[in-house]
């Protein structure tokens, strides 16, 4: 349920991304991650992110649900950040398109 239920309404500014991108965005995430925040402890996956700034689209399976994430590349200590979004793959869906129209 990842990047193959995905790939075909990405579109520019968003690009989907390898497994080694992946896996290192993971990690960032985990690291910016406070104890209260929402997807603190969760299994997140990136499948794409933005190419104009620091949004990234995460698949969370235990929720059933896309994040995007505004990740600042710094420990945070509140639940406020990063910035974080939850979507249906359908709300995902029209949320990428309308990001598109406005690129």
């Amino acid at each position: 349920m990842t990047r193959e239920s995905v790939n075909h309404f990405m579109n520019d500014p968003w690009w989907l991304i390898s497994k080694c991108i992946s896996e290192s965005l993971n990690d960032e995430l985990k690291k910016e991650l406070s104890q209260q925040h929402i997807l603190y402890g969760k299994k997140a996956i990136a499948v794409a992110r933005r190419e104009d700034n620091d949004d990234v689209i995460f698949w969370i399976e235990t929720m059933n649900k896309y994040a995007v994430v505004h990740l600042t590349y710094s420990k945070e200590t509140t639940s406020e950040y990063p910035i974080t979004s939850l979507y249906t793959r359908r709300e995902l869906e029209e949320f990428c398109k309308s990001v598109s129209k406005l690129y």
